[in-house]
């Protein structure tokens, strides 16, 4: 993102008040770091800065220099907080950090990515080999030799898609990196020397090559095109052992470079490269016998397959991971059960006819009796309503705040607040009683106030002339009314947005198509942090109906739809009140479900 040349749009300096909220944001975004390690990030006789710019394609990016160093850099988008290397060197530990080798950090530093070769991990593969994240999770990059990390992404899978991908594709999505334009910004200090991680410390680490791949970011004096540059670096990593020194050529013995031939021979054999539906096959299998060993080890038989997959077999796929029957090589259930009983694992009949039932499972067999379950790869029990496996949605947290505008500007500025600033309905009434007993407003014996002319400012129309008294009540009705009303968002793990106006609710609407048949349409899913395609997915699998996703018609621009056969309200409410946690005052039309259904 920073490797060529930035535009700077604006500086400012933060205010008092500004400070105090990006203190705020930056415990929320890094919980590790304590109240003074944050006091002693942003000190409050040093200047913070507030710089607007334009990367070289075109993303807006804000950053904040304390000391003439940049600390840390956010999306105009998102609001996500990235650290910068500068930070991270103070605080080595404060994000999960993979391991490469030190002759990748030159290539990083030319525009790539950090590919799942080049990440070193201990010991054999297994899911936790990775970490526990999810895609798009901030995370650093240190080397073998060094603790101090030396770039900034954001995974570009969940850990447990990445130990499903069998050590290809890209790895991590490289945000900044050492050495880049936005550490030219600063003072430009060498990393620290801090010990080596925990995962080089160790007689044999896992590696192969190539270990990066280039993204659109490209070095301002490259002259070559992207085909060129990504042979040239895979020729300099094939010219690098695993320890990260020239391989000898030509007229050496050639004994480097069999030693290392030779030990990267078990590994892999250990780790054989997986396709795409091998990799769905082996996940498969493991919930299938996973499913057996916890949920449905006291299932009564028969059971409808469909039901053994729904509520038993998407329970129990890994975190991270995501189940999907037709990625695999057997496209649809009834092949993949059929073979297992073919390898004598169950039985399956069909009755009546078209229906396929389990109507056996063979406690003896090898496969069932050697697997053994890790408790700790699934964190949440819950059954996914056809969920796919995905983590547990944890649900936003909705707060009506009320936004500091208009003739209130000048009450709240006296207050310390600023334009914008957002308060809820308690901290309203805090201000303006902690305001009205400093200034000594409140009348002796009586329920009324003296206006002063800020406080009369505020609360006071114009067209009412001029009031010298108002009820307590009143000041803090008027003074909510000409606020502007807002919804603070705050999603897991997220900086809290605020949203203008109040929020729309989700909303369930039932349409008649074509042929008189009957569809489901669900608008502003999004709004509460859920993602609308695997909404889409889970009703799907749930019910058995297409779905589809795309933007709404009749709506304001950019709302998106997801458009369901049949009505699907009686489902979709359970879905949204038992697996998102929805309140139900902020879902509409409820009352469409067919009569009947609950």
């Amino acid at each position: 993102m920073f490797i060529k040349p930035f535009r700077i749009k604006s500086q400012t300096q933060l205010k008092g008040s500004d400070r105090k909220k990006l203190r705020t944001e930056l415990r929320q975004a890094f919980p590790s770091l304590s109240e003074a390690e944050v006091s002693q990030l942003l000190p409050n006789k040093e200047e913070v800065t507030l710089i607007r710019m334009y990367c070289h394609r075109g993303e807006s990016v804000i950053v904040y220099q304390v000391q003439k160093d940049p600390l840390f850099f956010s999306l105009d988008k998102e609001r996500q907080i990235y650290p910068t290397v500068y930070l991270l060197w103070r605080h080595p530990n404060l994000l999960h950090t993979f391991t490469t080798h030190p002759p990748v950090v030159q290539v990083l530093g030319g525009g790539a990515d950090l590919m799942l070769p080049g990440i070193v991990t201990k010991g054999e593969m297994t899911p936790k080999s990775y970490g526990r994240f999810e895609k798009g999770y901030v995370v650093a990059v240190n080397t073998t030799e060094n603790s101090a990390p030396i770039a900034v992404g954001v995974t570009a899978h969940s850990s447990m898609d990445m130990f499903m991908a069998g050590r290809q594709g890209r790895g991590v999505c490289v945000m900044h990196v050492y050495c880049d334009q936005l550490w030219e910004m600063g003072s430009k200090v060498q990393p620290p020397s801090l010990p080596p991680p925990e995962v080089a410390r160790q007689d044999q680490v896992n590696n192969c090559l190539p270990a990066v791949e280039l993204s659109g970011n490209h070095s301002p004096d490259a002259k070559v095109d992207e085909g060129q540059e990504t042979i040239e670096v895979t020729k300099e990593m094939e010219r690098l052992d695993f320890t990260g020194e020239e391989k000898e050529s030509g007229g050496g013995d050639g004994n480097n470079v069999k030693e290392s031939s030779e030990a990267a021979t078990p590994q892999e054999e250990e780790q054989p490269q997986l396709s795409g539906p091998e990799s769905m096959d082996r996940l498969l299998l493991h919930c299938f016998l996973k499913a057996w060993k916890t949920s449905a080890k006291k299932v009564e038989v028969p059971i409808l397959t469909s039901n053994f997959y729904r509520i038993h077999m998407l329970p129990a796929c890994p975190d991270g991971a995501t189940l999907d029957i037709k990625k695999s090589s057997y496209k649809k259930l009834s092949k993949f059960l059929n073979a297992m009983a073919k390898k004598e694992l169950i039985e399956v009949k069909e009755f009546p006819k078209g229906i396929e039932n389990i109507t056996g499972i063979n406690w003896a067999h090898e496969d069932l009796k050697s697997f053994v379950v890790d408790m700790d790869e699934t964190t949440v029990v819950v059954p996914r309503t056809g969920g796919g496996g995905s983590p547990a949605f944890i649900p936003p947290k909705l707060e009506e705040v009320y936004q500091v505008s208009g003739d209130t500007l000048q009450f709240f500025r006296a207050n310390g607040f600023s334009k914008g600033d957002v308060l809820t309905l308690g901290e309203v009434r805090t201000v303006v009683t902690n305001y009205i007993k400093n200034q000594k407003l409140k009348q002796e014996g009586k329920n009324t106030v003296t206006l002063n002319p800020v406080l009369h400012e505020a609360v006071v129309n114009r067209k009412e002339g001029y009031r010298e008294v108002l009820r307590w009540d009143e000041i803090f009705s008027r003074m909510l009314g000409k606020m502007a009303p807002a919804v603070r968002i705050t999603r897991s793990g997220g900086i809290p947005l605020i949203r203008k106006g109040k929020l729309d609710p989700i909303d369930l609407a039932v349409a008649k198509r074509s042929g008189n048949k009957k569809v489901t349409l669900i608008y502003n899913a999004g709004v509460y942090g859920i993602d609308e395609s695997e909404l889409a997915h889970q009703i799907q699998v749930g019910v058995a109906a297409s779905t589809s996703v795309g933007p709404a018609e009749h709506k304001p621009a950019g709302t998106t739809q997801v458009l369901v056969q049949g009505n699907q309200v009686a489902f979709i409410a359970k879905l949204l009140l038992e697996t998102y946690h929805i309140p139900r005052k902020y879902i509409r039309g409820l009352e469409l479900a067919p009569k009947g259904k609950k």
